[in-house]
C-alpha cells in the first residue's frame, strides 16, 4: 500500500468475496514491530505494517473476547521475551482476565485473574524508576478500570501470586456520587514519583442500565492516593447527563482530557484552575479510544471516522480526511515508521486501517532527547546495565506510547543482549524510554546507539567506549 494522503483499510483474514471474517476492537504495536489487533472472535491477528495482506492468525490461549492491547512496557525483560497484554472480556459466569502473551511463541505467560463477576473494563501501564537517576531501578504495572466492584486495579508483572491489587472506590449505598460503572483509566506520575502511591488516577465512571448492573452517576474521578482519602468526583462540564467515555491525562499532570457523549464533545479539565473548557465533535461522532499523537495532537477514533483537537485550551478541532465508506473507527495507535500515519481499527468493516497525519502549520513535529547518559565505557565481554534515558517531546509534550527504534552501530561486535542490533522501544506515561543493556564485543573508540521515531527525525546518538581493563588483556577477557 502507498501512503496516497487518504486513509486506507485492509480487511482482517478475508474470505474468498475479499471481505473481513474478524470483528477487531484495538491495536498497538508490538515489540516485534508488527501490528497486533484484538478481536471478538477467540483471534488474536498479526499484521505486518509493511504489507497489510500480511497477516496471520493466532488462536492459541486466546479468549473468545479479547478487547485492549499493549506492548509489554519493560525495558529489559530477563527472559528476552516479546510481549503483549491484553483485556479479555468474559461472560457474566466467568472470571475477566488480563492476560501477558509470549507474541513470538504464541502462548499465553501468565494470567491475572479477577472475580468471577469482575470486568477488566480497559487498561493502561505505567513505568516507573524506583531507584536513583544514577542508579535506575524500572518497576512497572498494568493498570485497569473494574466497573462491576467499583475500583481501579493494577497487575505487578513480579507478582508471583497473579492477583491484581486494588484501589476500592466507597460504599455507594452511602454515597451516591459512587454509584457509577467505571470505564477508562489514566495515570500521571509526577517527577519524584517512585511507587503506585505517588500517582494520581483519573477514572471515567457513566451511568448504565444494563442488566444487573444499574448505576446512577457520570463523572470523573481524582484519586491521588498521597492526599487523599477517596477518590473525588468531578462533574463533567455538560451536566449530570452527559456520559464520559475514555480519559487521557497530560504527563506533565496539567490537564485532563475526557471523550464525552450527550453532547458528544471533547472535554479539557485544567487540574491547577480546576475548570474545564470543551469543544463539540464535528458531526457529532461518539467518541471511543482517544491518545496524544506524535504531532502534539489530541487524537479521537469516533463512530463516524477520526478527529483531531489541539490540546491547549483552545482544544480546536483540525481538518482531515473522511474514512472509506462505513467509516467507523475504535481502536488506536501510533506507527513505527515516523510521523506518517497512525493505525485503526474498523469493527464494522472488519478492517485494519491507517490515517495519514494531516499537515499541521502549528506543530513542527516531535523529537527524540537525551535524557541520561548512564553507561560511558564497559570491557570486551561484559554486559552493562542500562545505557541512557530518552524523551519524545512534541510542542512541550511528552508523548507516551511512542514506538522508538534503537539501534547499534558497532564495527566490533556489541549488540543488545539478545544480539540483536535492533529493537523496538516503547515510551512511557512521561514520555521516556530507557535503553537495553548491551553485550559489549571486541575493543573499540566508539560504540554509537542511535535512537528515533523511525524515520521522522534525525537520530539521538551517544557512544560507549569498548576497551580492557588496565590490569586485563583482550585475552583474558575473552576467556
Amino acid at each position: 500500500m502507498q501512503d496516497s494522503g487518504e486513509p486506507e483499510e485492509y480487511p482482517l483474514l478475508k474470505d474468498g468475496s475479499g471481505k473481513g471474517t474478524v470483528t477487531p476492537h484495538s491495536v498497538a504495536v508490538g515489540p516485534d514491530g508488527y501490528l497486533w489487533v484484538t478481536t471478538h472472535d477467540s483471534t488474536l491477528v498479526q499484521v505486518n505494517p509493511s504489507s497489510l495482506a500480511n497477516q496471520l492468525k493466532v488462536t492459541r490461549d486466546i479468549r473468545t473476547l479479547s478487547a485492549g492491547i499493549i506492548p509489554d512496557p519493560c525495558p529489559n525483560r530477563a527472559d528476552g521475551k516479546k510481549v503483549v497484554w491484553f483485556a479479555s472480556p468474559a461472560h457474566e459466569q466467568d472470571y475477566d482476565p488480563v492476560i501477558e502473551y509470549d507474541i513470538a511463541n504464541q502462548k499465553r505467560l501468565n494470567e491475572f485473574k479477577l472475580a468471577d463477576d469482575a470486568r477488566a473494563q480497559t487498561i493502561a501501564w505505567l513505568l516507573l524508576n524506583t531507584g536513583t537517576d544514577e542508579a535506575p531501578v524500572w518497576a512497572y504495572w498494568i493498570m485497569f478500570a473494574e466497573p462491576v466492584h467499583t475500583m481501579v486495579g493494577y497487575c505487578d508483572p513480579e507478582d508471583e501470586s497473579s492477583t491484581p491489587g486494588t484501589y476500592p472506590f466507597p460504599d455507594a449505598k452511602q454515597n451516591p456520587v459512587y454509584d457509577t460503572w467505571l470505564w477508562s483509566v489514566a495515570v500521571t506520575a509526577p517527577k519524584e514519583a517512585k511507587s503506585l502511591k505517588d500517582c494520581v488516577y483519573w477514572a471515567t465512571g457513566q451511568v448504565s442500565t444494563t442488566g444487573n448492573y444499574e448505576r446512577k452517576t457520570n463523572s470523573l474521578y481524582r484519586y491521588a492516593p498521597p492526599h487523599d482519602d477517596q477518590p473525588k468526583p468531578i462533574s463533567l462540564p455538560g451536566g449530570s447527563g452527559q456520559k464520559p467515555v475514555h480519559v487521557v491525562a497530560s504527563p506533565n499532570g496539567d490537564a485532563v482530557w475526557v471523550g464525552a457523549e450527550n453532547p458528544n464533545q471533547i472535554c479539557r479539565y485544567d487540574t491547577e484552575l480546576r475548570s474545564w473548557t470543551r469543544r463539540d465533535i464535528s458531526g457529532s461522532g461518539t467518541p471511543r479510544q482517544m491518545m496524544l499523537g506524535t504531532d502534539g495532537n489530541l487524537w479521537v477514533a469516533c463512530s463516524n471516522g477520526i478527529a483531531r483537537f489541539r490540546t491547549d485550551k483552545s482544544i480546536t478541532q483540525l481538518p482531515g480526511p473522511a474514512l472509506p465508506s462505513g467509516g467507523d473507527a475504535m481502536g488506536l495507535c501510533l506507527d513505527k515508521h515516523g510521523n506518517k500515519w497512525v493505525w485503526y481499527t474498523n469493527p464494522t468493516n472488519k478492517s485494519i486501517g491507517k490515517y495519514p497525519i494531516p499537515p499541521d502549520p502549528g506543530s513542527a513535529g516531535g523529537k527524540t532527547q537525551f535524557m541520561a547518559q548512564l553507561v560511558s565505557e564497559t570491557a570486551p565481554g561484559r554486559l552493562t546495565g542500562m545505557p541512557g534515558v530518552v524523551q519524545y517531546i512534541s510542542k512541550g509534550l511528552p508523548i507516551p506510547g511512542v514506538p522508538l527504534t534503537c539501534r547499534v552501530v558497532s564495527e566490533g561486535g556489541t549488540t543488545f543482549i539478545d544480539g540483536s542490533t535492533e529493537i523496538l522501544l516503547t515510551t512511557d506515561a512521561r514520555g521516556r524510554a530507557a535503553l537495553p543493556a548491551l553485550r559489549a564485543g571486541r575493543e573499540e573508540d566508539q560504540v554509537v546507539l542511535e535512537v528515533g521515531h523511525g524515520l521522522s527525525e534525525p537520530p539521538t546518538t551517544f557512544s560507549v567506549c569498548v576497551r580492557c581493563e588496565s590490569d586485563e588483556s583482550p585475552e583474558a577477557d575473552e576467556s
